[in-house]
């Protein structure tokens, strides 16, 4: 055996470690694995989400409400029971599904959503001194898009007849989730977290050992992400720049390129653009792995938020591998309920509409939710001038995965040879698209205040034109 062998065996020993016979072996003999036992995890989950869920209450509280007051305790000591109050009402909806009027039936989603926006009807009918209780009825309704979508899979878990049998502490340990995440349901719902759960100390300890092998990606993302603020772009306030920032090649942020705090070239411009939709990539899979590692910690093995996007050959395989739950959630309550129902004799069109009310409606939708205290105060205007961009991007979004998912159905069947060197360039030119295509969209969802017209001219600039 050669020194590149064993240099190849030991390199598999350290990444694949989890998966090693002897290290599990170990680890499911200790007393702790042996003890948390699925229902004593299960248990601790939902005493701790009845504590994140108060806390969650006051912390948003306190973030749109800078004024000091001595009833201050006051509003979310109130919203909190509402809000718990209202999912166990959602809860009992689920478990009697069978017993709903058609209408909600046919479409609990849709009147589920109807809730939230019938009380953000309410609050901007009353007047802004309307007293405690519309403080309380305002936290309330900017904590709604947080457990909108997670009570919407509880509701999908009831309409599949799947939660006659579950219990309200079964569902309430993922709507108010100890491992965080954002509005975005990481895990999905307690479908797919039974599935994924470890039942014996072997598979709790497998889960364990991947969410250590995360958190040790995460690490190695993190320097990556430091040494690229370095050498790149050398960030005054990245802690390795005095080190070796004299390396760094100074390219500017594509935010202030597009601003015009900092002048550029057009070159200079383009390889901005694929540096940010790479440090994009690798900052999203720094904090998904956190959260999966949580829920891996917890013996729930479920699959990762971001899986080597900058490796995918094609668009729509890039946007199931970037950001997996929200692709998941898009695909669950957007595009299923319109590819099933509409379209049936026309498979383009179908496909079309169905890709549209995903990657396009219920991904801008989605957004208008996020707008959250600006949304519930009834500046309507001031949400839809932010996400004027975003429009274009979901629509550029949209457009590409469709396309992508045309040629993949032409491709299939077409036989390449792995090993030929006519294959490997075919890749690379595949990977190269994939960059070109989603650096490009980024732009679009650039975090800046720059109008959609001066984006325009900018974009427009980045091709000559």
């Amino acid at each position: 055996m050669t020194r590149l062998d064993n240099l190849r065996r030991a390199r598999r020993a350290i990444s694949q470690f989890h998966e090693s016979e002897r290290i599990i072996a170990w680890v499911q003999k200790q007393a702790l694995v042996v003890w948390l036992m699925p229902s004593r995890r299960r248990t601790i989950l939902f005493v701790a989400a009845i504590v994140i869920g108060l806390m969650r209450t006051f912390r948003m509280y306190a973030e749109g409400n800078r004024q000091e007051s001595s009833a201050d305790w006051l509003p979310p000591l109130l919203a909190f029971p509402l809000l718990f109050g209202m999912i166990y009402l959602l809860y009992l909806v689920a478990v009697n599904f069978r017993k709903l009027p058609s209408a909600i039936r046919h479409r609990p989603q849709i009147s589920l959503h109807l809730l939230f926006w019938t009380m953000l009807a309410f609050l901007w009918l009353v007047p802004n001194d309307g007293g405690i209780w519309r403080m309380v009825l305002v936290l309330v309704a900017i904590s709604l898009p947080f457990l909108i979508w997670r009570c919407g899979y509880m509701l999908m878990s009831g309409q599949r007849g799947k939660s006659q049998d579950a219990r309200f502490r079964d569902h309430l340990f993922y709507l108010w989730p100890v491992w965080g995440g954002p509005n975005t349901p990481i895990g999905k719902g307690l479908d797919y977290l039974s599935q994924r759960e470890a039942g014996t100390p072997e598979s709790y300890s497998r889960s364990v050992l991947s969410a250590i092998k995360l958190m040790a990606l995460v690490a190695l993302i993190e320097l990556t992400t430091l040494i690229l603020g370095a050498t790149v772009y050398a960030d005054a306030d990245n802690p390795l720049t005095r080190t070796i920032g004299i390396f760094a090649i100074g390219l500017p942020h594509l935010k202030d390129i597009v601003t015009g705090r900092t002048a550029a070239s057009r070159f200079t411009t383009w390889v901005s653009l694929y540096i940010e939709l790479i440090s994009d990539t690798l900052k999203m899979a720094a904090r998904g792995h956190k959260w999966v590692a949580a829920l891996r910690a917890l013996g729930f093995n479920v699959f990762r938020n971001t899986y080597k996007p900058l490796l995918a050959e094609s668009i729509v395989d890039f946007w199931s591998r970037y950001y997996y739950y929200f692709k998941e959630l898009l695909l669950e309550f957007f595009f299923f309920p319109t590819y099933l129902r509409y379209f049936r004799q026309h498979p383009k069109l179908r496909m079309l509409v169905a890709v549209f009310a995903a990657a396009f409606v219920g991904n801008m939708y989605y957004h208008v939710l996020q707008a959250g205290s600006v949304l519930a105060a009834g500046r309507v205007v001031e949400v839809v001038r932010a996400l004027s961009p975003r429009l274009i991007y979901c629509f550029l979004l949209a457009s590409g995965i469709y396309f992508s998912m045309l040629r993949q159905q032409r491709r299939r069947g077409m036989v390449e040879i792995a090993d030929s060197a006519t294959a490997s360039i075919n890749k690379l030119r595949r990977i190269a698209g994939v960059w070109t295509f989603y650096a490009l969209i980024n732009f679009w969802n650039l975090k800046t205040l720059l109008p959609v017209g001066d984006r325009l001219r900018f974009f427009l600039w980045l091709f000559g034109l």
